[in-house]
Protein backbone atom coordinates (compact mmCIF):
# COMPACT_ATOMS: atom_id res chain seq x y z
CA UNK A 1 0.00 0.00 0.00
CA UNK A 2 1.05 3.60 -0.43
CA UNK A 3 1.50 6.03 2.41
CA UNK A 4 3.85 6.47 5.37
CA UNK A 5 4.27 2.71 5.78
CA UNK A 6 6.23 2.62 2.50
CA UNK A 7 7.64 6.14 2.54
CA UNK A 8 9.32 5.96 5.95
CA UNK A 9 10.21 2.58 7.45
CA UNK A 10 10.49 3.89 11.01
CA UNK A 11 7.11 5.59 10.78
CA UNK A 12 5.51 2.46 9.35
CA UNK A 13 6.91 0.35 12.19
CA UNK A 14 5.34 2.68 14.75
CA UNK A 15 2.01 2.71 12.92
CA UNK A 16 2.01 -1.08 12.72
CA UNK A 17 2.67 -1.31 16.47
CA UNK A 18 -0.11 1.22 17.13
CA UNK A 19 -2.49 -0.84 15.04
CA UNK A 20 -1.64 -3.93 17.08
CA UNK A 21 -2.12 -1.89 20.25
CA UNK A 22 -5.54 -0.77 19.03
CA UNK A 23 -6.53 -4.43 18.67
CA UNK A 24 -5.60 -4.97 22.31
CA UNK A 25 -7.57 -1.84 23.22
CA UNK A 26 -10.63 -3.21 21.46
CA UNK A 27 -10.30 -6.57 23.23
CA UNK A 28 -9.88 -4.93 26.63
CA UNK A 29 -12.89 -2.66 26.02
CA UNK A 30 -14.93 -5.77 25.28
CA UNK A 31 -13.74 -7.25 28.58
CA UNK A 32 -14.71 -4.09 30.48
CA UNK A 33 -18.12 -4.17 28.84
CA UNK A 34 -18.80 -7.65 30.23
CA UNK A 35 -17.39 -6.66 33.61
CA UNK A 36 -19.77 -3.69 33.75
CA UNK A 37 -22.70 -5.97 33.02
CA UNK A 38 -21.53 -8.30 35.78
CA UNK A 39 -21.36 -5.60 38.45
CA UNK A 40 -24.62 -4.05 37.21
CA UNK A 41 -26.47 -7.29 37.84
CA UNK A 42 -24.51 -9.13 40.53
CA UNK A 43 -22.68 -6.35 42.41
CA UNK A 44 -24.93 -3.27 42.41
CA UNK A 45 -23.14 -1.83 45.44
CA UNK A 46 -19.93 -1.58 43.43
CA UNK A 47 -21.85 0.11 40.63
CA UNK A 48 -23.20 2.71 43.05
CA UNK A 49 -19.63 3.67 43.92
CA UNK A 50 -18.75 4.19 40.26
CA UNK A 51 -20.66 7.42 39.88
CA UNK A 52 -19.54 10.46 37.91
CA UNK A 53 -15.84 10.65 37.13
CA UNK A 54 -15.18 7.36 38.95
CA UNK A 55 -16.80 5.51 36.08
CA UNK A 56 -13.81 6.47 33.94
CA UNK A 57 -11.62 4.31 36.19
CA UNK A 58 -13.00 1.29 34.34
CA UNK A 59 -11.09 2.40 31.25
CA UNK A 60 -7.69 2.59 32.97
CA UNK A 61 -6.94 -1.14 32.43
CA UNK A 62 -7.83 -0.70 28.75
CA UNK A 63 -5.18 1.96 28.21
CA UNK A 64 -2.69 -0.10 30.21
CA UNK A 65 -3.32 -3.04 27.86
CA UNK A 66 -2.93 -0.73 24.87
CA UNK A 67 0.41 0.62 26.12
CA UNK A 68 1.64 -2.84 27.12
CA UNK A 69 0.72 -4.43 23.79
CA UNK A 70 2.25 -1.57 21.82
CA UNK A 71 5.50 -1.86 23.79
CA UNK A 72 5.62 -5.65 23.46
CA UNK A 73 5.10 -5.50 19.71
CA UNK A 74 7.28 -2.48 19.01
CA UNK A 75 10.25 -3.56 21.12
CA UNK A 76 9.81 -7.33 21.35
CA UNK A 77 8.84 -8.06 17.74
CA UNK A 78 10.61 -5.20 15.99
CA UNK A 79 11.88 -5.21 12.43
CA UNK A 80 15.35 -6.76 12.04
CA UNK A 81 17.57 -7.61 9.03
CA UNK A 82 17.30 -11.28 9.95
CA UNK A 83 13.52 -11.14 9.74
CA UNK A 84 13.74 -9.24 6.46
CA UNK A 85 15.92 -11.97 4.98
CA UNK A 86 13.64 -14.72 6.26
CA UNK A 87 10.41 -13.15 4.94
CA UNK A 88 11.77 -11.55 1.78
CA UNK A 89 10.98 -14.41 -0.60
CA UNK A 90 7.47 -15.03 0.74
CA UNK A 91 6.50 -11.36 0.70
CA UNK A 92 7.89 -10.90 -2.79
CA UNK A 93 5.95 -13.88 -4.16
CA UNK A 94 2.62 -13.17 -2.45
CA UNK A 95 2.51 -9.37 -2.21
CA UNK A 96 5.30 -8.21 -4.51
CA UNK A 97 6.86 -6.23 -1.66
CA UNK A 98 10.54 -5.63 -1.00
CA UNK A 99 10.91 -5.81 2.77
CA UNK A 100 14.17 -3.88 2.71
CA UNK A 101 12.16 -0.78 1.80
CA UNK A 102 8.96 -1.58 3.70
CA UNK A 103 8.05 -1.66 7.35
CA UNK A 104 6.64 -4.68 9.14
CA UNK A 105 6.44 -6.12 12.62
CA UNK A 106 6.17 -9.75 13.66
CA UNK A 107 7.63 -12.39 15.98
CA UNK A 108 10.40 -14.75 14.91
CA UNK A 109 10.73 -17.48 17.51
CA UNK A 110 13.84 -19.27 16.27
CA UNK A 111 16.38 -19.27 13.47
CA UNK A 112 19.07 -21.57 12.10
CA UNK A 113 22.71 -20.65 11.71
CA UNK A 114 25.08 -21.80 8.98
CA UNK A 115 25.76 -25.03 10.85
CA UNK A 116 22.05 -25.87 11.05
CA UNK A 117 21.81 -25.22 14.79
CA UNK A 118 18.55 -23.79 16.10
CA UNK A 119 18.79 -20.52 18.01
CA UNK A 120 15.81 -19.45 20.09
CA UNK A 121 14.91 -15.76 20.01
CA UNK A 122 13.83 -15.25 23.59
CA UNK A 123 12.85 -11.59 23.26
CA UNK A 124 10.25 -12.43 20.61
CA UNK A 125 9.11 -15.46 22.59
CA UNK A 126 8.63 -13.50 25.82
CA UNK A 127 6.77 -10.75 23.97
CA UNK A 128 4.43 -13.31 22.41
CA UNK A 129 3.89 -15.05 25.75
CA UNK A 130 3.02 -11.71 27.35
CA UNK A 131 0.53 -10.94 24.57
CA UNK A 132 -0.98 -14.40 25.03
CA UNK A 133 -1.32 -13.74 28.76
CA UNK A 134 -3.21 -10.51 28.06
CA UNK A 135 -5.58 -12.39 25.75
CA UNK A 136 -6.02 -15.20 28.27
CA UNK A 137 -6.75 -12.82 31.14
CA UNK A 138 -9.36 -10.96 29.12
CA UNK A 139 -11.03 -14.18 27.99
CA UNK A 140 -11.01 -15.55 31.55
CA UNK A 141 -12.68 -12.39 32.90
CA UNK A 142 -15.33 -12.59 30.18
CA UNK A 143 -16.00 -16.28 30.91
CA UNK A 144 -16.32 -15.55 34.65
CA UNK A 145 -18.70 -12.64 34.08
CA UNK A 146 -20.86 -14.64 31.67
CA UNK A 147 -21.20 -17.51 34.11
CA UNK A 148 -22.10 -15.21 36.99
CA UNK A 149 -24.65 -13.34 34.87
CA UNK A 150 -26.20 -16.60 33.67
CA UNK A 151 -26.40 -17.95 37.23
CA UNK A 152 -27.99 -14.74 38.48
CA UNK A 153 -30.61 -14.72 35.74
CA UNK A 154 -31.52 -18.33 36.42
CA UNK A 155 -31.83 -17.72 40.16
CA UNK A 156 -34.39 -14.92 39.74
CA UNK A 157 -36.19 -16.29 36.69
CA UNK A 158 -39.18 -17.61 38.65
CA UNK A 159 -39.65 -14.25 40.37
CA UNK A 160 -39.91 -12.33 37.12
CA UNK A 161 -43.03 -11.45 35.19
CA UNK A 162 -43.54 -12.77 31.67
CA UNK A 163 -42.58 -9.37 30.24
CA UNK A 164 -39.33 -9.23 32.21
CA UNK A 165 -38.49 -12.86 31.41
CA UNK A 166 -38.86 -12.05 27.73
CA UNK A 167 -36.56 -9.06 28.12
CA UNK A 168 -33.97 -11.11 29.98
CA UNK A 169 -34.18 -13.77 27.28
CA UNK A 170 -33.39 -11.12 24.67
CA UNK A 171 -30.49 -9.85 26.75
CA UNK A 172 -29.10 -13.35 27.25
CA UNK A 173 -29.20 -14.06 23.50
CA UNK A 174 -27.40 -10.78 22.94
CA UNK A 175 -24.83 -11.69 25.56
CA UNK A 176 -24.25 -15.10 23.99
CA UNK A 177 -23.66 -13.77 20.49
CA UNK A 178 -21.54 -10.90 21.80
CA UNK A 179 -19.33 -13.65 23.26
CA UNK A 180 -19.21 -15.96 20.24
CA UNK A 181 -18.57 -13.29 17.60
CA UNK A 182 -15.44 -11.78 19.22
CA UNK A 183 -14.11 -15.30 19.80
CA UNK A 184 -14.31 -15.93 16.06
CA UNK A 185 -13.23 -12.47 14.93
CA UNK A 186 -10.64 -11.45 17.56
CA UNK A 187 -9.48 -13.98 20.13
CA UNK A 188 -9.09 -17.03 17.87
CA UNK A 189 -7.39 -15.21 14.93
CA UNK A 190 -4.94 -13.32 17.13
CA UNK A 191 -4.21 -16.42 19.22
CA UNK A 192 -3.66 -18.54 16.12
CA UNK A 193 -1.43 -15.88 14.58
CA UNK A 194 0.78 -15.97 17.69
CA UNK A 195 0.88 -19.74 18.30
CA UNK A 196 0.89 -21.35 14.83
CA UNK A 197 4.51 -20.37 14.07
CA UNK A 198 5.56 -22.40 17.13
CA UNK A 199 4.18 -25.47 15.33
CA UNK A 200 5.98 -24.55 12.10
CA UNK A 201 2.66 -23.88 10.39
CA UNK A 202 2.77 -21.07 7.86
CA UNK A 203 -0.02 -18.53 8.20
CA UNK A 204 0.39 -17.11 4.71
CA UNK A 205 -2.31 -14.81 3.39
CA UNK A 206 -4.64 -15.96 6.18
CA UNK A 207 -2.71 -13.53 8.37
CA UNK A 208 -4.64 -10.75 6.64
CA UNK A 209 -7.79 -11.99 8.37
CA UNK A 210 -6.39 -10.98 11.77
CA UNK A 211 -6.20 -7.28 10.97
CA UNK A 212 -9.37 -7.25 8.88
CA UNK A 213 -11.50 -9.00 11.51
CA UNK A 214 -10.14 -6.89 14.38
CA UNK A 215 -10.95 -3.74 12.41
CA UNK A 216 -14.44 -4.94 11.42
CA UNK A 217 -15.68 -6.24 14.77
CA UNK A 218 -16.37 -2.83 16.42
CA UNK A 219 -18.86 -2.10 13.63
CA UNK A 220 -20.56 -5.50 13.98
CA UNK A 221 -20.87 -5.55 17.78
CA UNK A 222 -23.74 -3.00 18.10
CA UNK A 223 -25.67 -4.74 15.30
CA UNK A 224 -26.01 -7.79 17.55
CA UNK A 225 -27.84 -5.80 20.23
CA UNK A 226 -29.98 -4.05 17.61
CA UNK A 227 -31.05 -7.38 16.14
CA UNK A 228 -31.83 -9.31 19.33
CA UNK A 229 -33.28 -6.59 21.59
CA UNK A 230 -36.79 -5.77 20.47
CA UNK A 231 -36.82 -2.15 21.67
CA UNK A 232 -33.60 -1.38 19.81
CA UNK A 233 -34.87 -3.12 16.69
CA UNK A 234 -38.15 -1.23 16.74
CA UNK A 235 -36.34 2.08 17.24
CA UNK A 236 -34.06 1.45 14.25
CA UNK A 237 -37.00 0.37 12.07
CA UNK A 238 -39.07 3.33 13.33
CA UNK A 239 -41.80 1.07 14.68
CA UNK A 240 -44.17 2.53 17.24
CA UNK A 241 -45.02 0.66 20.40
CA UNK A 242 -48.56 -0.68 20.45
CA UNK A 243 -49.00 -0.09 24.13
CA UNK A 244 -47.36 2.04 26.72
CA UNK A 245 -47.19 -0.68 29.34
CA UNK A 246 -44.26 -0.67 31.69
CA UNK A 247 -42.21 -3.59 32.87
CA UNK A 248 -43.35 -5.40 35.98
CA UNK A 249 -40.53 -5.29 38.45
CA UNK A 250 -39.50 -7.89 40.97
CA UNK A 251 -41.06 -7.40 44.36
CA UNK A 252 -37.70 -7.56 46.04
CA UNK A 253 -36.09 -4.11 45.82
CA UNK A 254 -32.54 -5.33 45.29
CA UNK A 255 -33.61 -7.73 42.54
CA UNK A 256 -35.64 -4.98 40.92
CA UNK A 257 -32.67 -2.63 40.85
CA UNK A 258 -30.38 -5.35 39.51
CA UNK A 259 -32.72 -6.26 36.65
CA UNK A 260 -33.26 -2.64 35.69
CA UNK A 261 -29.56 -1.77 35.77
CA UNK A 262 -28.71 -4.92 33.81
CA UNK A 263 -31.18 -3.92 31.12
CA UNK A 264 -29.59 -0.49 30.88
CA UNK A 265 -26.12 -1.98 30.68
CA UNK A 266 -26.85 -3.32 27.19
CA UNK A 267 -27.37 0.17 25.73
Amino acid sequence: MDGPIKMEVWMGNILAALYCGSSALCISLLTIQFYYRYIALCKPRILERLRGWKLSLLFVPCFICFAAWFSLVHYGMHNTPEKQHFMRKVMAEIYGVDLHNSSFIGPMYYSYDNDGLCTWRWLDIMASVACTCILSCGLSVIAFCIWQIYTKLKSVELSLSAKTRDLNSQLFKTLSFQTIVPLIMMYDPVGAFITLPFLQIEVGTLGNYVGASAGTYPAIEPLIAIYFIKDFRNAVLCRRKRTGTKLNYISNNSQTRNSDVFSNSFH
